[in-house]
């Protein structure tokens, strides 16, 4: 057995401890495992977020132990552990010294998490499969798909292929319909958002209670509406998610940025019982302690890559990602 799995199976049993415990006092136990995870932590990334999760739970009456309890309640162990060692181990410990090694090798920056349109009026299960089988040879480990019309099946065959990433799917409560939560509650790699907005949201996220699959939301915003954001993430409260995906839907680098700052102070308050992210610059400031020139990247329906400068002339259905990575995320000349 080579000695990354090996860890991963030590940091598992931890974690596997940690949850029996958490049955008796959940508060005590969670900040002693960020202790402990902190203490053994080498790299900047993990440092850096242990250290944040720390201050979040520095009050008892903080409402992430809310975050914590709903958590406990309403989702599948094995979902949590697994999930949270993808996104934390594979992608911010293991994958992330994979990325440094491939970016000081190739000279091109490589993405801590790709987003990609995927579906039938989207890219097919051929593409996808081909960069997250290229992508996890970079160290990519986390995945956001945006469900343009994504069948099921192709979805199951890809969280089945690859059980050491971590899925995020972007759909609709219109679409919970369509999907076969039975069925895809045995895989434990797998996170679900709701659209917010779309009709049918909280009848897909009590879905997800029931199946107890972890749930969470995104909302978009353009120049115009986000200036109701807080109007908007007070009314998200009654959807129960564990974390709220905020998104620039038409807003610009100035907006986004405003909304940034905003959702930080958020954090810093303690004001939501929820985890709060705004995609595109909480995406950039993993990337940046990751590396130390930060990227992202997607992928739009037609292929075509968009950075967060905007849309690239280079094309997934022609070129390999790492040929895109190249064309695209060059290191910065010192």
């Amino acid at each position: 057995m080579r000695k990354r799995d090996l860890t991963r199976l030590l940091i598992e049993s931890a974690v596997d401890r940690a949850l029996r415990d958490m049955e008796r006092d959940s508060h005590r136990t969670i900040r002693n495992l960020l202790d402990l995870a902190l203490t053994f932590s080498k790299g900047s990334f993990e440092r850096h977020f242990f250290t944040l999760c720390q201050q979040m739970l520095e009050d008892e009456s903080s409402p992430y132990y809310q975050l914590l309890d709903r958590a406990l309640r309403t989702c599948d162990r094995q979902t949590l552990k697994t999930f949270g060692m993808n996104v934390g181990y594979e992608g911010c410990s293991k994958g992330a010294r994979r990325i440094r090694e491939v970016e000081a090798a190739g000279g091109f920056n490589v993405p801590w998490a790709l987003t990609i349109q995927a579906g039938a009026q989207g890219l097919s299960r051929i593409y996808i499969q081909r960069m997250v089988t290229e992508g996890t040879d970079l160290g990519i480990h986390v995945y956001l798909l945006q469900d343009n019309q994504l069948e099921q099946e192709a979805l199951e065959q890809l969280l089945q292929d690859n059980p050491a990433c971590a899925f995020t799917i972007l759909t609709t409560g219109a679409r919970g319909a369509d999907w076969n939560l039975s069925s895809l509650s045995r895989f434990h790699n797998l996170l679900f958002s709701v659209d917010a907005r779309q009709p049918l949201a909280l009848e897909l996220c009590r879905a997800l209670e029931e199946a107890r699959m972890p749930c969470a939301v995104h909302l978009g915003y353009s120049d115009q509406a986000a200036s109701e954001l807080p109007a908007q993430l007070e009314q998200v409260r009654s959807l129960g998610s564990l974390v709220v995906l905020l998104y620039a839907d038409g807003a610009g680098p100035e907006t986004r940025h405003a909304v940034y700052r905003r959702v930080v102070e958020a954090r810093t308050a303690r004001t939501y019982p929820f985890g709060l992210m705004e995609l595109t610059e909480d995406l950039l400031a993993i990337d940046r302690i990751i590396s130390d020139d930060p990227c992202s990247l997607a992928f739009l329906a037609d292929g075509r890559a968009m950075t967060a400068a905007g849309p690239a002339p280079v094309n997934i259905r022609t070129a390999t990602l790492t040929q895109v990575l190249q064309a695209v995320l060059p290191k910065r000349r010192p």
